[in-house]
């Protein structure tokens, strides 16, 4: 051994069991903060891929621009990628069909594909000539088309025959109305339907590098070409996830994510010091035997310093390795959550990110949380040490007054508060549980208000009449019911602008029926009332707009084909499915026939069961027939229920996270403390005290620091919550801040289950020892 430093390594040898404590500590504090940046890089990138996949690869869109201002701005070196496009009968209202069926037409250069991936053609190679275009999968399947065949296309100036020379995969839009699309190079798109183009559906799309600074280079095209910058688009959403937005509401985000951030890093030098203050003071006798030797304060707080970088070496690793187990079961529920989206996602990614995050914070909050401990090691007196008094500034110069509290009990909550230090560091670990769980709990308000899930209520499919009349018959929807992998198969018929008597007031309503499934799904949207006396068919349940003043017990009175009728509102409703201007009236199947005549259905919504296909929609749009309009919401839907599920797996499990450090840091502390008192213990046990009130003394230590720590928790967290909530929810959507009672609940219920935890492992082990090993414990 050449160096005092040689020591540490057999110091941790020695003292393995002891420090088995703090290595723990490290592991979670390293896991906490290299799991919280991998799942914030994980949904970052999941976003980035559903992002492109939905909305393109492209930063920014130009309109209005001649043929030589596009080639100059594609030359630009910030520019990667670019592509001419344009649209035509986009809102289907001209008259572009295909086989009776209206038809969208596009045109783009072949550098589009690779800004827009959903794009990517699955049969067949790009049009080459001004003859060929691209059909999308659904006109390939609904017509049994093939590559090199020949259909044609109906314009408002004659029919034009075209080539197909490959076919896309879905589009999110075009599914739902029914319709198809075609897709042109540009310079077939130009010879045939440039004079049907507006001149803002000519544009051009361009990716940047991601080494310049977008919003920079945005407005100097602009500038420099004179155009408007509101009439400019931007992928918001890209920009965003790639930090390349200077919007005013990103910008707050990105201060709620900075102060969480710090936040986090707080709570794990927190942990990690008050470890490593316990550890140093069960060790006082060995810093005196050094200062006896001749070890100066700097070396000693050297010495403390490389233990504590020693306990790193084997426990950042552990905490690396937990975090990226964690990572993977991420990345399996996204690809179990939408295949379609996070479908090339690998299962086993590695986020490099929350690996050197949690490294390098690791190390630096290793050092941080050193410092202290280090401090008070220094400061250890060398006579003092030795004779096995406890560290210094712990002297008591009067004795604990039971008063009207058992004596344990005011023990306990002596040991919690005769040091100050350590009352600080166990106090202000436990509050930054609360503080942490307080100010990402905002996250879920914002994830509500930016993703509706989808509702019960939801199709996968539909089949509606084409003139919105009552003409889609009952036995259709029975026959689709009927289908193996159809879960539910429900009606509705509509009546537009039917004249009625609301409240006594004279107006045209919407009349809507429901069957069974449907009533269900309304007792959800009930403001006051019952659904019963609808479902029964001798009420009707009314759409209560805001200012209207409805209520239950209103009536209303058609003019049936038996003359005038009047029925009562049984229930008003908060909302309906139904966008509309008009009231709107919902009542049964056998209402609406006696009110209006019409038996039939307007609309049947289909519900696919678990490992629904394009194929089964398919199948559903062949029983229909070409009698009726079709929507397929399958894209639609999975869109949704990704986003949805990939936020809600990263927020809910940023606060599962904390609650699980809380309940560690809660047990791993209480332990820490109670070992740092062994001598103590048996002590007291030699003179008397018996096991339960150990057990309560233990109790109320650990009590002491768990209240202070939710005092202090609740008054730093609740202004993080609403600071938090006003920089995210408020001006988006302008919601107020409310108190987080289902918050708060949860972390303080989480909080008293943790001490009660810590509170058993302890006082077993002290009452297992016996009073002689436990006086000599070290």
């Amino acid at each position: 051994m050449k160096h005092y430093l040689d020591l540490v390594p057999v110091s941790a040898r020695v003292h393995r069991r002891q420090s088995r404590l703090t290595r723990l500590c490290i592991v979670l504090s390293v896991f906490l903060i290299a799991g919280i940046f991998g799942m914030a890089d994980m949904e970052i990138r999941s976003m980035t891929q559903r992002t492109v996949l939905e909305q393109g690869a492209w930063h920014a869109m130009f309109p209005g621009l001649t043929e030589r201002q596009q080639s100059l701005i594609a030359q630009r070196a910030e520019v990667e990628t670019s592509s001419r496009y344009a649209v035509t009968n986009y809102d289907l209202n001209l008259n572009y069909t295909v086989d009776g069926v209206k038809t969208g037409i596009c045109g783009f250069d072949e550098t589009m594909l690779a800004l827009f991936p959903a794009l990517e053609i699955e049969d067949g190679v790009f049009p080459q000539t001004a003859a060929e275009a691209l059909a999308t999968r659904d006109m390939k399947i609904q017509l049994g088309l093939s590559v090199g065949d020949t259909i044609t296309l109906e314009t408002p100036d004659g029919p034009l025959a075209v080539t197909l020379s490959g076919f896309t995969g879905s589009n999110l839009l075009l599914p739902q109305s029914g319709a198809y699309a075609l897709f042109f190079n540009i310079e077939g798109y130009a010879s045939h339907f440039l004079p049907d183009t507006n001149a803002e559906d000519f544009v051009l799309y361009v990716a940047f590098s991601p080494f310049c600074r977008i919003p920079q280079a945005i407005d100097e095209i602009c500038a420099v070409y004179g155009l408007d910058e509101s009439q400019v688009g931007q992928n918001i959403q890209l920009l965003t996830l790639t930090l390349q937005t200077d919007d005013s509401a990103m910008a707050r985000l990105y201060l709620i994510a900075a102060v969480l951030a710090v936040l986090v890093v707080v709570a794990g030098i927190l942990m990690i010091a008050g470890s490593l203050n316990s550890n140093v003071a069960q060790r006082t006798e060995f810093f005196g035997m050094l200062r006896c030797l001749g070890a100066t304060p700097k070396q000693v707080k050297r010495l403390v310093r490389r233990e504590a970088l020693h306990l790193c070496v084997g426990a950042i690793p552990v905490g690396l390795a937990l975090s990226v187990v964690m990572i993977w079961a991420l990345c399996a529920v996204l690809r179990w959550a939408s295949d379609f989206y996070f479908g090339d996602m690998p299962v086993f990614s590695v986020s490099w990110v929350s690996l050197v995050c949690g490294t390098v914070i690791g190390l630096v909050t290793v050092l941080l949380a050193a410092r202290a401990p280090a401090r008070r090691a220094a400061r250890v007196a060398p006579l003092t040490a030795v004779s096995g008094n406890a560290a210094p500034g712990t002297a008591c110069h009067k004795a604990v007054r039971g008063g009207q509290l058992p004596v344990e009990i005011k023990l306990g909550m002596h040991h919690a508060l005769h040091s100050r230090k350590n009352f600080l560091l166990m106090t202000g670990s436990f509050a930054f549980s609360i503080i942490l769980f307080l100010s990402f709990s905002p996250t879920l308000d914002f994830m509500q208000s930016a993703i509706k899930p989808l509702q019960p209520y939801t199709p996968d499919a539909s089949v509606l009449s084409k003139d919105n009349s009552c003409t889609v018959p009952k036995v259709l929807a029975q026959q689709i019911g009927a289908l193996p992998f159809v879960e539910r198969a429900f009606g509705r018929s509509f009546a537009y602008d039917l004249p009625a008597q609301v409240a006594c007031t004279e107006t045209s309503v919407m009349l809507v029926s429901f069957e069974e499934s449907q009533f269900g799904w309304a007792e959800d949207m009930v403001k006051e009332g019952d659904v019963q006396a609808a479902r029964d068919g001798v009420g009707v349940l009314l759409l209560d707009k805001e200012g209207s003043g409805y209520q239950t017990g209103d009536t209303v009175v058609f003019d049936t084909p038996q003359g005038e009728k009047m029925f009562p509102v049984a229930a008003t409703l908060n909302y309906t499915p139904f966008a509309t201007s008009s009231d709107t009236i919902i009542c049964s199947e056998s209402l609406f026939t006696a009110i209006t005549g019409q038996n039939d259905y307007t609309i049947i919504d289909v519900q696919l069961r678990h490992g629904k296909t394009d194929e089964q929609v398919e199948q559903i749009r062949q029983l229909a027939g070409s009698a009726y309009a079709f929507s397929n919401r399958l894209l639609s839907n999975s869109e949704v229920r990704g986003t949805y599920y990939a936020f809600a797996l990263f927020f809910y499990g940023f606060l599962a996270l904390i609650a699980l450090i809380t309940v560690l840091n809660i047990v791993n502390s209480i332990s820490m403390s109670v070992s740092a008192r062994m001598k103590q213990y048996g002590a007291m046990r030699a003179v008397g005290m018996s096991g339960r009130q150990l057990l309560r003394m233990v109790a109320a230590e650990a009590m002491t620091y768990v209240c202070y720590g939710i005092l202090v928790g609740c008054a730093v967290g609740l202004p993080l919550n609403r600071f938090s909530f006003e920089n995210m929810v408020t001006p988006r959507w302008g919601s107020a801040w409310y108190m987080p009672w289902g918050a708060l609940g949860v972390i303080l219920m989480v909080m008293l289950l943790a001490a009660w935890l810590a509170i058993r492992s302890p006082s077993k082990r002290i009452r297992a020892m016996s009073i002689v090993d436990t006086i000599g414990a070290q």
